[in-house]
């Protein structure tokens, strides 16, 4: 799960990413996203699939309440510590999981480390294992940050780690984005897709805050039909009756402007 540095330079090409875009809408007022097939296919995309893997999962997220800590290795503690409980809180009211900080690091089972780029290496080799000088490389070149997590035989999210290296994702613009991201990314919605759009999820999108399509992803996610270590041929028919009950609801109309109410989008002009 990592982060295009492109992403944060491709703000500046936002209006002729708009207008080369335009026609994939549908006719009249919805957006192609606002619609339950399109909803399903995004999420096979992003929560079934794996990155860098050809082989399909099955669902994966959280069972238990989540603890965080962060980490500082840099300035502006106060700051961050702010942007990040501003995300997780969104998160929170989202999934309905219940996501607050640790007492202390040994009690979380989510790590958020804000690395420095002098410590970026081993920070790398503390929470990741990362001791082959090329991989390090490929995602110094490739990505700005990253995240991962652990499950049980079962499905369920026992731990995550993101790294959040500051400095290089501040010069490219992308420090709020890589915070969007990397904590949504974790909760089970770990792949990235250029099918998928407009999502945070998509390295070539421009989004940097959740999206009507990702807030509903997310809802969908931890809506309690969809069960741990279901697989797509027994997810798709909850799938398909979770979206046509969003779709009589209304919640397609509204879910845009729902993501955009609070969290990081509110809170940062």
């Amino acid at each position: 799960m990592s982060r295009s540095l492109a992403r944060g330079l491709s703000r500046l090409c936002l209006l002729g990413i708009i207008l080369c875009c335009s026609s994939l809408a549908v006719a009249g007022d919805k957006a192609h996203w606002q619609n339950p097939r399109y909803l399903v296919e995004s999420f096979v995309e992003i929560a079934l699939h794996r990155e860098y893997s050809p082989n399909p999962s099955p669902v994966r997220k959280w069972t238990t309440p989540v603890k965080y800590h962060l980490v500082h290795h840099t300035a502006d503690r106060e700051l961050h510590t702010r942007l990040i409980a501003t995300h997780f809180n969104h998160l929170a009211a989202i999934t309905g999981l219940a996501i607050g900080p640790a007492k202390n690091q040994e009690d979380a089972n989510f790590l958020v480390v804000l690395a420095s780029e002098n410590e970026l290496k081993r920070d790398l080799l503390t929470y990741f294992g990362w001791n082959s000088e090329s991989k390090r490389e490929a995602f110094f070149r490739e990505a700005v940050c990253l995240g991962s997590f652990s499950t049980n035989r079962h499905g369920a999210i026992i731990s995550a780690t993101t790294i959040i290296p500051v400095d290089r994702a501040r010069g490219s613009g992308a420090l709020v984005s890589c915070i969007v991201e990397e904590l949504t990314q974790v909760l089970g919605l770990p792949n990235d897709s250029v099918k998928v759009f407009p999502s945070v999820f998509n390295d070539k999108s421009t989004d940097a805050y959740l999206s009507g399509l990702d807030y509903l992803l997310l809802k969908m996610l931890y809506d309690n039909r969809v069960k741990i270590g279901m697989d797509e041929k027994a997810a798709r028919p909850i799938l398909q009756t979770i979206a046509t009950e969003y779709e009589r609801d209304g919640l397609f109309d509204t879910a845009e402007r729902t993501a955009s109410e609070s969290g990081l989008s509110a809170m940062i002009p």
